[in-house]
């Protein structure tokens, strides 16, 4: 090889080690032959018009391997022709989640290109599509329902056209495109149609940890942040040299993006405006829109403005001017500046403002339009109440906050303060800042105990009308603001005119008024000047009226550092679970107890009902109704006394029953769903962080512990792999018995309702443990002739066995990557290896093994009767070529090269992301009350089911909005105990529309047919009442029930014009397979 071939070759080498780094073992890349050829796993993407979704397959790609032989396969992979009326032209789509995408060149090589991310560390799809299936929007007008249902009589009864016809009919179309408008023409390849691939595709199939190849985004995003900091930086310094030419600024987008507080950008001196506005998009996650019609405004805060009528002025900057020398340069006596991104909607009066600044007459006019008026009845207040938060109190004081900041403490400070004394307040304990219409509390220190409704703040919170904030162990008061209803519907005006604003860019934004949650809220950066709050006397009418603001609503939160009010007369839905535990304070341990240490896992019929009654008991600890004359700091301390205990009895069990595959994969589900609960609600989250750390420790120990039990039972049938056919050996065990195993293992997982990546994660052990056995039972035993073209033969046939039981149940990519050895291994064994030409295929082909397992397995060869010898020289070929590659690769990973497969798959455990069954269930589930009641009727608890719930379990979760909050409408059953039955009848015309899987669920000892999708524009679709996760009963009067998936299918297909369908509604859902739906698994169309 010439020097620059081998320099080429090492630089491709460094390229392939840093892309193989960052990303996940399945998508790692080989190392570069000598004639520079590499091979892959690349994931791609199909997408499926008809159906209205998208299908993913995983295949190993050549470097040399060009689009259109990618294409070829796929469309064989995937198979979507065989619903397809015309031939389909099939394109492959380069995608990102910016929306940026690209159709590649048919000489083009996809591994090449996916390998071109590693610049950037980027993440991207392959999307196949066919370019034929673009259906143009239908006419706004139509004649009216006889015509659309004669068209889809005559669509049954179409004939083969003549070529005159065809030619007639091919310049009709073409009269009637020129005829369309731009937007109703089909355009293959505009920019919008383009985005919309890219937009489909992560809306269909978000990231997750199974769809990225990135192995740790967070480390790399992090890396690539640090990356452009240094480069910043480094323009800092170049540009003058001085160390202060740079720096951060932030920027506040208000009425963009009201429920983020403010972003913090990079920005030298010299940096301007419109750089500023790009940079600040993309913080903002608005990079897809155009900079030119956005702004930077300059925000002015008057000192003493909350004495005067003028409290704000406002100016849009320049596209020339640069907002951090601006910044630098403002003297503090002139006021507070900060910085807002606006769009350009007041741009022409702003610059009138600019271009007027020096003239008086004008600047006051202009600070009329900015100006706030705030009259002192209208200001928000603090009420003093009991310390039991009680408004019991004679002559309570009032405290009215003025605009800017007011401490609160012991200290007396010349202006805008409050002074408290008593338990727990600090000399500065918390600022009060109001600004812009909100009202924000920020302790000051950790130590600076600040309550709002009874929680423990330590971040900046909103507040709003008519919560109770309390300083330190007696201090409490009711926060007032009279302005609330007004500026309620301020806010829902504004949202409405940027919702407008945002459908005609084209975005998907919502706007939150007062009564829609906020992630967080913080007022603008604080001033320095400030005014003195002095107590004052509430008189009786000051006190009805604050009663009768404050008792319009009530309140209610959704997160721990904000709080949102919901009239008390609302009929709808509340922010509650959809049940509450209440249990006796005398028989605490006991109740814990029987739910853990006295659960029988194999008779309970909803698995996870120690969660859901584990879950509900925390937030019965942590709510007012127990034990209520305890402080919020008792109150913390109690719920971790309690969570801890749930924790320990949970390890207790685990150890004991550590050898019980049954119990091992019950607790394993049950304390990762626990521990999913307790991380994502805001308020247990911060004060269970230790018994976090335990429950994941529970989890992956649990998960060793059936590991070992599965092995170990899998294990007794190993030797079926090395059953010879010729000989009769009825006593031994059968591949079949592996396959029961396996079988078996899945069923408990499936019943138990273990995640389904803790699931792939325990059948990749599984898969290692067979890979593992058999190969080193070749490598290891030269004498005992495993190492032939029989034995490769015989057993490639049994692995196949394997692979395709992990194709029907969707782990046919753990199955790929862990059995690669021994399946490559066998390959080795029954291929040609007798020539000099054998050598490239060899090592291209076994490109897994290392160098001492090739010569091992070459060594130790049995050659038949009448088999020709390996030659010697062929052997030291093959070694060698692996030394430079899989061992280089080996030792690069910090692995030791070895003949011997590892026994244990050197793999990091890791807790699932997402896929937890709080998402799916609705209601209280079926079996939960029968869980219960052995525990009610001896009096340790009671269950409260609450009909106003909304029907979900996050209602607790970190960022939970009420978009979310609301989605089901059926509150009113919460006890249903089986799922609702109805029967449809459908009308079909060219098909049912439906897509169906077979599979058996929790309880169930037979198949039951599920709807995983609804065919957009098919009968169904059109009918309306059927969904995914509807379970098929019958059809037209047959039993569905027990039927394989194709019977099920042909029964379907028999069916007539109308047919009647007996569904159970969601019964995916009760019978435990709603992660199952959400699995890409082969389906038949109908």
């Amino acid at each position: 090889m010439s020097g620059s071939r081998e320099e080429e070759r090492r630089k491709l080498a460094d390229i392939i080690n840093h892309w193989n780094a960052n990303r996940l073992d399945l998508f790692e890349i080989s190392q570069p032959t000598e004639e520079l050829e590499f091979h892959g796993v690349m994931r791609f993407y199909f997408q499926d018009k008809a159906a209205g979704n998208f299908a993913t397959k995983c295949i190993r790609v050549s470097s040399t391997a060009t689009t259109q032989d990618v294409i070829e396969t796929l469309a064989e992979k995937f198979r979507p022709d065989m619903r397809m009326l015309s031939s389909p032209r099939y394109s492959l789509y380069e995608v990102h989640i910016s929306g940026e995408e690209r159709r590649l060149d048919v000489e083009e090589k996809p591994l090449v290109v996916q390998l071109n991310w590693n610049k950037d560390d980027r993440e991207g799809r392959f999307v196949l599509k066919n370019e034929n299936d673009v259906f143009p929007p239908k006419k706004s007008q139509s004649n009216g329902p006889e015509k659309t249902e004669k068209e889809g009589v005559i669509q049954n009864f179409k004939r083969t056209l003549s070529k005159k016809e065809k030619k007639e009919k091919k310049r009709r179309d073409r009269d009637i495109m020129k005829q369309m408008t731009e937007e109703e023409r089909p355009q293959i390849k505009d920019d919008n149609d383009a985005l919309q691939i890219a937009v489909d595709v992560y809306k269909d199939m978000p990231e997750t940890s199974f769809t990225r190849t990135i192995s740790n985004p967070e480390v790399v995003m992090k890396r690539r942040r640090q990356q452009k900091l240094e480069k910043r930086m480094l323009e800092f310094r170049s540009s003058d040299g001085r160390p202060d030419s740079g720096g951060t600024l932030r920027i506040y987008a208000d009425s963009l993006k009201p429920n983020l507080p403010y972003k913090t950008i990079l920005l030298s001196t010299s940096d301007t405006t419109d750089f500023a506005v790009i940079e600040s998009l993309e913080k903002y996650g608005l990079e897809k829109e155009n900079p030119k019609e956005y702004c930077i405004a300059k925000v002015i805060l008057t000192p003493g403005g909350q004495h005067s009528e003028k409290c704000m002025k406002e100016y849009i900057l320049d596209d020339d001017e640069c907002p951090l020398q601006i910044f630098r340069d403002w003297p503090s006596e002139k006021g507070e500046l900060v910085f807002q991104l606006k769009r350009r909607v007041l741009d022409l009066l702003s610059k009138q403002n600019r271009k007027h600044e020096n003239n008086s007459a004008d600047r006051k006019e202009k600070e009329d339009n900015y100006s706030c008026w705030i009259s002192s009845d209208k200001l928000p207040y603090l009420v003093e109440l009991s310390p039991d938060g009680s408004d019991t109190r004679d002559k309570p004081k009032l405290y009215r906050l003025q605009s800017k900041v007011t401490e609160v403490g012991t200290e007396k400070k010349e202006d805008n303060f409050i002074q408290l004394f008593g338990l727990g307040i600090q000399p500065h304990h918390c600022d009060l800042t109001f600004m812009d219409g909100v009202v924000t509390a920020t302790p000051k220190t950790t130590d600076a105990a600040t309550f709002v409704d009874g929680h423990c703040i330590s971040d900046t919170t909103m507040l709003h009308s008519g919560v109770k904030v309390q300083f330190g162990s007696t201090n409490v008061f009711k926060f007032v603001d009279p302005n609330h209803d007004h500026l309620g519907r301020r806010l829902s005006d504004a949202g409405q005119v940027a919702k407008g604003q945002r459908n005609k860019q084209g975005l998907q934004e919502t706007t939150f008024g007062l009564d829609d949650d906020v992630l967080s809220g913080t007022a603008l950066s604080t001033s320095k000047k400030r005014g003195m709050v002095k107590p004052i006397i509430r008189t009786d009418k000051l006190h009805e009226r604050g009663c009768r603001k404050a008792e319009n609503g009530c309140c209610c939160f959704s997160n721990l550092n904000v709080f949102n009010i919901r009239s008390q007369d609302s009929h709808g839905p509340e922010n509650m679970l959809p049940a509450s535990i209440e249990f006796r304070e005398n028989s605490e341990d006991s109740f814990l107890s029987a739910i853990i240490n006295y659960t029988n896992s194999s008779t309970v019929h909803f698995k996870l009902s120690p969660t859901y009654v584990l879950y509900m008991t925390c937030r019965y600890v942590i709510s007012s109704k127990y034990k209520a004359d305890i402080s919020a700091v008792e109150r913390s301390q109690k719920v971790v006394a309690v969570v801890n205990k749930m924790v320990e009895m949970m390890e207790s069990v685990i150890q004991k029953q550590k050898n019980i595959a049954g119990s091992l994969a019950f607790w394993m589900a049950n304390a990762s769903e626990l521990l999913n609960f307790i991380k994502q609600d805001r308020d247990l989250n911060r004060i269970t962080l230790d018994a976090q750390d335990v429950l994941a420790h529970l989890v992956q120990m649990a998960f060793k512990y059936l590991v070992h039990c599965l092995q170990s039972e899998l294990a007794n049938f190993m030797s079926a792999f090395l059953d010879d056919p010729e000989e009769s050996n009825s006593q031994g065990p059968k591949i079949d018995d592996v396959l029961h195993t396996l079988t078996s293992a899945m069923s408990l997982l499936r019943r138990c309702r273990v995640n389904a990546a803790l699931t792939i994660q325990l059948f990749s052990q599984l898969f290692h443990f067979i890979n593992m056995w058999l190969f080193n039972r070749l490598v290891t035993d030269p004498d005992s002739g495993l190492c032939s073209h029989y034995w490769g033969a015989i057993i490639r046939q049994h692995l196949a066995h394997i692979e395709a039981w992990a194709e029907k149940q969707g782990l046919e990519l753990a199955a790929d990557c862990h059995l690669s050895r021994i399946v490559q291994a066998t390959t080795l064994l029954t291929m040609d290896k007798y020539s000099h030409q054998d050598i490239s295929n060899i090592n291209n082909t076994c490109f897994k093994l290392n160098s001492l397992q090739l010569q091992a397995l070459l060594q130790n060869y049995h050659c038949a009767p009448d088999e020709p010898y390996i030659p010697t020289e062929l052997i030291e070929n093959v070694v060698s070529v692996a030394e430079n590659t899989a061992d280089e690769l080996a030792r690069s990973d910090g692995r030791e090269v070895q003949l011997e497969e590892d026994p244990d798959l050197q793999l990091p455990f890791l807790l699932p992301e997402d896929g937890y069954s709080c998402d799916v269930v609705r209601n209280i589930p079926n079996g939960l009350q029968e869980f219960l009641d052995p525990l009610c009727q001896r009096a340790f608890c009671r269950l409260v089911p609450h009909s106003r719930s909304p029907g979900i379990w996050t209602i607790f979760f970190e960022g939970a909005s009420d978009e979310n909050h609301f989605l089901t409408e059926n509150t009113d059953l919460p006890l249903r105990k089986d799922p609702e039955i109805i029967t449809v009848t459908l009308k079909k015309q060219n098909g049912m529309g439906l897509s169906i899987v077979a599979a058996k669920g929790a309880g169930q000892e037979k198949l039951g047919i599920y709807i995983k999708s609804v065919v957009k524009g098919g009968a169904a679709e059109v009918d309306g009442r059927l969904a995914a996760g509807d379970q098929l009963i019958s059809v037209d009067g047959q039993s569905l029930i027990g039927l394989s998936q194709e019977r099920a299918a042909e029964l379907m297909t028999r069916t007539g014009s109308v047919v009647t369908l007996e569904v159970a509604k969601q019964g995916a859902i009760y019978h435990g397979l709603a992660t199952l739906l959400n699995q890409p698994s082969p389906l038949m169309q109908r």
